[in-house]
């Protein structure tokens, strides 16, 4: 089977599909065969060696993959041959069959592809564990999302949107604008200039105020980092909570403590996978209520892009040079 095995990290350019052996599940493991992949942007860490996790090559990189189960090993109970499923696994998806572990594949509903899944999988973890598990969003809630057309950003907004919060979304251009109010944003708002003080003085008089009052905003959902994460505190109000969920400036910002106490606000991590070790149930229960919301049409998972498995790291170099709005998803043919 094919599948883009690293020899050493490197380039997306630097890397291509190889033969290899196809893997054989072990206890509590299955074997999917590949219909959909999707790419994120951890994985573009991933394949460089920047990810805080670095498995020692060979290995496969690629965390999100949707297909059909072919082969299951021991004690495996709740998965069968023919099961349409979604995975979302550290490593290995980047291939035509996937090994997953149980604890890591979801049962896809009818009315969800393959496509859609492999596109939402990571994203929607992601913003169920942001918005609902760590800052417990609800009905009538405030909630801003930065970098609101990148693909956990549109997410964030879609979970938010679908708990009952009034949701604003920080762009940078009309045309993310766009996409952020398909997702189910209430109020956009366009940012051009990104240095510091402009951001904070923007967020002041202009996030603070977005809802015809300067109570501010409940949560702040931020996958910028940077000066937007600094900026992010100053459209908080009164017990105002933000969420750390990524930094894709790529500038890790610290927060001043004093500025907490006095404003009685809360900084709180999202990480995705140690939910997986630590909050199962939570993750599962997430995650068959956002995939019923696909099948009912409740929520979108924004792929606006598919290209063919051969350009797989293509489509990661679009993604490091932000050429992609939305979800990007690779397809293959089910029949191979």
């Amino acid at each position: 089977m094919l599948a883009y095995q690293l020899s050493d990290y490197g380039k997306p350019e630097s890397h291509d599909a190889l033969d290899i052996d196809a893997p054989t599940p072990a206890s509590n493991e299955v074997v999917i065969r590949t219909e959909a992949i999707g790419l994120n942007y951890p994985d573009l860490l991933m394949v460089q060696g920047l990810y805080q996790k670095r498995p020692e090559p060979p290995f496969v990189p690629g965390r999100d993959s949707a297909g059909t189960i072919i082969s299951v090993g021991d004690n495996v109970t709740t998965f069968k041959p023919g099961d349409k499923v979604v995975a979302q696994t550290f490593s290995g998806g980047f291939s035509e069959q996937v090994l997953a572990p149980v604890n890591r594949v979801f049962h896809r509903p009818d009315g969800v592809s393959a496509v859609d899944a492999a596109g939402a999988i990571t994203v929607f973890n992601t913003a169920f564990v942001a918005v609902s598990i760590r800052a417990g969003v609800k009905k009538g809630d405030r909630v801003v999302v930065t970098g609101a057309a990148g693909g956990v950003g549109a997410a964030a907004i879609q979970v938010a949107h679908n708990l009952g919060a009034e949701v604003l979304a920080i762009v940078s251009s009309e045309e993310k604008a766009a996409l952020a109010r398909a997702s189910g944003a209430q109020k956009t708002l366009i940012i051009a200039d990104r240095s510091e003080d402009a951001l904070k003085t923007f967020f002041k008089s202009n996030v603070r105020t977005a809802w015809g009052d300067d109570r501010g905003a409940d949560v702040v959902v931020d996958t910028v980092g940077g000066a937007m994460f600094q900026a992010g505190l100053r459209g908080l109000g009164f017990a105002g909570r933000i969420v750390v969920v990524g930094f894709a400036s790529g500038n890790i910002p610290a927060a001043k403590t004093n500025y907490l106490l006095y404003n009685n606000l809360s900084v709180m991590g999202a990480p995705l996978d140690i939910h997986f070790d630590h909050a199962l149930d939570q993750i599962r229960g997430g995650a068959d209520w956002w995939l019923n919301l696909l099948a009912e049409g409740k929520a979108v998972a924004n792929v606006t892009k598919q290209i063919p498995f051969a350009e797989l790291m293509q489509g990661l170099a679009d993604i490091r040079d932000q050429k992609v709005v939305g979800k990007i998803v690779v397809t293959l043919d089910p029949a191979e």
